[in-house]
Formats: structure tokens, C-alpha cells, sequence
């Protein structure tokens, strides 16, 4: 599989040329930003012509910069609007971080 890159923004374009590059070639968070997306994809594609389903995800952001993490946060909280979310993770910030755009959500602490 291949990825075409586009800038987001003028800044971006220097950073940016449209090749294209084999998914080895991208970073380790940008290929599970990737990941992430086509999960979200697949995920949303489903539930619009069948019944709703549980997503398991296992601390898939910690490999995440700052401002891709909360973009990815919204889109979990935006994606337990219709799917129940079970997020697995080690690290008290990304914790904070799900609790901080889904005040509403459950936390359990299993490792005591």
C-alpha cells in the first residue's frame, strides 16, 4: 500500500513534496495514525448498515504527537456516540486525555 502526502497548511509545504511513500517509510506514529483512520473507517462503514459493535483499542495513541492525540480523542469520543469503546492503556495522560472530551466516560482501574 501506498500513501499520497498533501500539506495541511502553507507551513506544511516545505515538509511535503506529493511523492508517495510505502507505509515502512512513514514514522511509527504516523503509520498508527493511519491505522487509526482506517479502523474509524471500517468501524463506520459497518455500523451504518448493521447494529452497533464494541471497538478494543490498546493504547493505540501513545505513539501519538500532542495535537494528532487530541484530534484522536475527539474522533474516539465522536465514535462512542454509536459504538461502545473499550480503551486499554498504561498511561494516566491519555486517561486524562479520553476523560477530558468524554467527561462521561467509565474508568477502571484492573490493575490493582
Amino acid at each position: 500500500m501506498c500513501l499520497r502526502l498533501r500539506a495541511s497548511s502553507e507551513a506544511d509545504q516545505g515538509l511535503v513534496t506529493g511523492g508517495r511513500k510505502k507505509i515502512d517509510e512513514l514514522s511509527r506514529g504516523t503509520a498508527e495514525q493511519l491505522y487509526l483512520a482506517l479502523r474509524f473507517g471500517y468501524t463506520c462503514d459497518y455500523v451504518t448498515s448493521s447494529a452497533p459493535v464494541q471497538v478494543v483499542f490498546d493504547d493505540i495513541l501513545v505513539n501519538f504527537d500532542p495535537d494528532p492525540l487530541k484530534n484522536a480523542c475527539r474522533a474516539i469520543a465522536d465514535l462512542a456516540e454509536t459504538c461502545q469503546i473499550l480503551y486499554f492503556t498504561c498511561h494516566p495522560q491519555t486517561v486524562d486525555d479520553l476523560v477530558e472530551v468524554r467527561p462521561d466516560a467509565v474508568v477502571m482501574d484492573i490493575g490493582e
